[in-house]
């Protein structure tokens, strides 16, 4: 149609056939868009990853008002984080948290959690916080009398880990999964030893005689009273481009130690992330930077004090001793781990999406209670106004009485979670656990490898099994351990039982 202002405008014919093809080629390029719609909404789901670390470190600043168990760190060696990784796979997430601590509470998990879910929608069964165990965290530790400075401190530590897994979100992008097992077999010695008869008594809490000594001598020892785990599991994250995004893995050793007094230091676990960064060539100045990750796994029994047989040394013959300098044996342990990791990660088998699934469990497990000699005992020790110091086993009188009061709640609820990502599973328990234990339940796992997380969700002491309990030493004294004698079984079959139900989920 045409009108006066708008003349008639004739096309050569070769114009005219052009038109034709080009409305051709635009109807057959609907037809394509209108069939590849369906397509592009059923395409394949982008698996994606960013970390972060969020600085944690408490105030050195001393205040005479406030009395903690340990002297004030005056020094801070090396700043204490958060390690966060969030992982996201179009429809679920997970944040994985490890913080420079020497415990981690139930309460301060629970209130960051809270945080996490409002900034991130990250449920809090799909977010794990654990604390490394580092000896050298400084603060007011959390689970000290209710001080103005506990309240403080906790506030800010949740907040502060929030931020961590906030950062870590806002940074997720399109990124390449894989994991893998790696042995360092050199560092990690069971604590609790069977000593060679004829040997001075080992007197336990409560003045009675045990079967084991928990960090004993060197001279006398006949056995070990348990195993290690050698394994460093771990999983590792990297852009579609190669950039290495970060590491995280576990090993099951307790801190390594060697710090200057009242120094704050996140041990050897740092060393670790900081050196595995190195290793993988990630750039100190990438945006965003590299984040390395070591959790503690199953090492309630397990330290880097090397002990052996009086047999044994006789076989090995005399071995030069190392004085080694602060933070020297520290950084060694760091780096031997590094490098076990690394080799293994060289044959790694990398993947574009896995399904990430997740289950939280609370187990209600009874109280410990002292038995009326033990009661009879700490009385006692109480009358004669020994003060004695933390290590020894007068020093649990007080807690026998406490754990005495009717006043005690009769049970305590714990938080454990079980997560698959793509083939690998992890195990998140809120206690120091034993090596053989973390043991049991690689073996049961019907998902492998499995990746044991220990002082996550929640600290609630250390966690024997019934036998160990027989045997005595440290790790056995009620208040060090605050739950019924065989929980580590109920724990055992919970843990199990949820990876069971991952593993029968289609992944």
């Amino acid at each position: 149609m045409t009108t006066p202002d708008s003349p008639l405008i004739r096309l050569p014919k070769s114009n005219v056939k052009l038109l034709g093809t080009t409305r051709r080629l635009l109807i057959a390029s609907g037809l394509c868009l209108a069939f590849a719609s369906p397509i592009l909404a059923a395409a394949e789901p982008v698996f994606r990853a960013g970390a972060a670390t969020s600085v944690i470190t408490p105030s050195i600043s001393a205040d005479l008002k406030v009395r903690t168990s340990r002297p004030p760190a005056t020094h801070v060696h090396d700043e204490l984080h958060a390690r966060c990784l969030v992982l996201d796979d179009d429809q679920a997430k997970l944040a994985l948290v490890v913080c420079d601590l020497r415990h981690i509470s139930a309460e301060v998990a629970e209130s960051a959690k809270q945080i996490i879910e409002m900034t991130t929608g990250i449920p809090p069964q799909c977010v794990l916080i654990s604390a490394t165990h580092t000896h050298t965290s400084g603060g007011v530790s959390l689970d000290e009398d209710k001080s103005l400075a506990y309240y403080d401190y906790r506030a800010f530590l949740a907040r502060r880990i929030a931020d961590g897994v906030l950062r870590a979100h806002n940074q997720l992008e399109p990124a390449q999964i894989a994991w893998g097992v790696a042995e360092e077999p050199t560092q990690v010695f069971n604590r609790r030893w069977f000593l060679k008869p004829g040997s001075p008594p080992v007197y336990g809490a409560h003045d009675n005689v045990e079967v084991v000594d928990t960090n004993p001598g060197y001279k006398g020892l006949m056995k070990p009273a348990g195993p290690v785990d050698p394994q460093i599991t771990f999983l590792s994250v990297r852009s579609t481009s190669g950039k290495p995004i970060s590491l995280m893995a576990a090993y099951g050793l307790h801190y390594v130690g060697g710090i200057t007094p009242n120094t704050i230091s996140a041990d050897y676990f740092a060393m670790f992330a900081d050196r595995v960064g190195e290793l993988l060539g990630a750039d100190r100045h990438q945006d965003p930077p590299f984040v390395g990750i070591m959790a503690n796994g199953t090492s309630g029994d397990v330290n880097n004090l090397e002990r052996y047989s009086d047999e044994e040394l006789t076989k090995r013959g005399p071995q030069p001793k190392k004085k080694y300098q602060p933070f020297e044996k520290a950084r060694e342990v760091a780096n031997l781990c590094a490098d076990k990791v690394m080799e293994a990660h060289k044959t790694l088998q990398w993947h574009d999406h896995v399904k990430l699934t997740s289950l939280q469990r609370t187990l209600t497990f009874e109280r410990r209670y002292p038995t009326k000699e033990e009661v009879a005992w700490a009385e006692s020790v109480k009358a004669r106004r020994i003060k004695p110091m933390s290590t020894s086993r007068y020093s649990t009188y007080s807690t026998v009485l406490a754990y005495a009061s009717p006043e005690m709640p009769p049970t305590l609820d714990v938080v454990v979670q079980t997560h698959r990502i793509g083939d690998l599973a992890v195990a998140a328990m809120p206690f120091e656990v034993f090596a053989e234990i973390g043991l049991e339940l690689k073996q049961r796992s019907p998902i492998r490898p499995l990746m044991n997380i220990s002082i996550a969700n929640g600290s609630h002491g250390y966690l024997p099994t019934p036998a160990q309990h027989k045997l005595g030493g440290y790790e056995t004294w009620i208040g060090v351990n605050k739950v019924q004698l065989n929980a580590s079984v109920k724990m055992v079959d919970a843990l199990v039982n949820m990876l069971g139900e991952l593993h029968a989920k289609k992944p």
